[in-house]
């Protein structure tokens, strides 16, 4: 991407960004009389902000994702991959949403992989992890599990839906096929991460889905694909911080035929308290068993 295609998708991403930041903030004006009347028990409070634990837990399923790219290109132990995804995790809220993967890079500089490898195991894993949800939103889509918000997707039973997902998985392929640096049988080794990917994906649409019922009831194959169809949306959005004011837009557009508005917003926020506070479990868990002595581009002591 040369610089003045990067300039537009940057500044595409930021008129998007403040579109759907506009459109929440109207949202929440509107439904405020509904959504400020809201007054959670402690017990319920409680729950919700405990499923940050297992939100951060299933993030390490990214970070094994990440260690199987990175090894792709050269042999680290996880003792390097698994810090330099966990510990530089919180950087994506930052500004430009790029400061998580120069962390990364920073971390594992000055070890086996080269700058070049590290360069292009960043790209891939930004094409992967959106891959694993693509197979999820397929497979959910083609079982007609997700209809009221796919009406447009046939279909086409457990059958066709196998094939759909050998399908996707084998376009998915097709990424590493011309990326250099994966030859022959490393090809194979792509698949676990989109695997992992995939998996992470059920896991952050099952928090949402988990979220939103302890609040009301709503199905939660529904609740579940929105969840992971928004991040996608906010995951896609150049510049977005953490996908936040994107992800939010989406899912309340998205379930917005339930009817159940003031639900919808209350939700939308208590899922991103509960994936923010995941995110800083998972750093803080990390920085905390990273070895004294360990640092960007160095190698632990042990």
């Amino acid at each position: 991407m040369d610089v003045r295609m990067k300039d537009v998708a940057v500044w595409g991403g930021r008129f998007i960004l403040l579109v759907a930041l506009v459109f929440v903030a109207f949202e929440i004006r509107r439904h405020w009389s509904g959504i400020s009347g809201w007054r959670p028990s402690a017990s319920q409070l409680t729950l919700i902000l405990s499923l940050s634990v297992p939100y951060a837990l299933s993030l390490l399923l990214l970070a094994e994702g990440w260690h199987r790219i990175v090894n792709l290109f050269a042999a680290e132990p996880r003792a390097r991959t698994f810090p330099s995804f966990c510990v530089t995790q919180v950087a994506k809220y930052l500004p430009g949403n790029v400061a998580h993967l120069i962390g990364r890079g920073l971390y594992l500089r000055g070890n086996a992989v080269s700058d070049g490898g590290i360069v292009k195991a960043t790209l891939l894993e930004l094409a992967v992890i959106p891959l694993g949800a693509a197979v999820i939103i397929v497979g959910m889509g083609a079982l007609g599990l997700l209809s009221d918000l796919l009406p447009w997707f046939p279909d086409v039973g457990w059958y066709g839906t196998a094939l759909v997902i050998c399908i996707a998985i084998g376009c998915a392929l097709l990424l590493p096929l011309r990326g250099p640096g994966i030859k022959g049988r490393q090809i194979a080794k792509v698949l676990p991460a989109i695997g992992l990917a995939a998996v992470f994906m059920l896991c952050l649409g099952g928090t949402f889905a988990a979220v939103f019922n302890l609040l009301s009831e709503a199905p939660v194959a529904v609740l579940a694909g929105a969840g992971i169809i928004a991040w996608l949306v906010g995951y896609l959005t150049p510049g977005a911080p953490g996908g936040i004011g994107t992800r939010e837009a989406a899912l309340i557009a998205l379930l917005s035929y339930l009817n159940q508005e003031d639900t919808v917003l209350i939700a939308t926020a208590l899922f991103r308290v509960v994936t923010t506070l995941g995110d800083v479990l998972l750093f803080l868990g990390s920085w905390l068993n990273v070895p004294r002595g360990a640092s960007a581009g160095g190698t632990p002591n042990n």
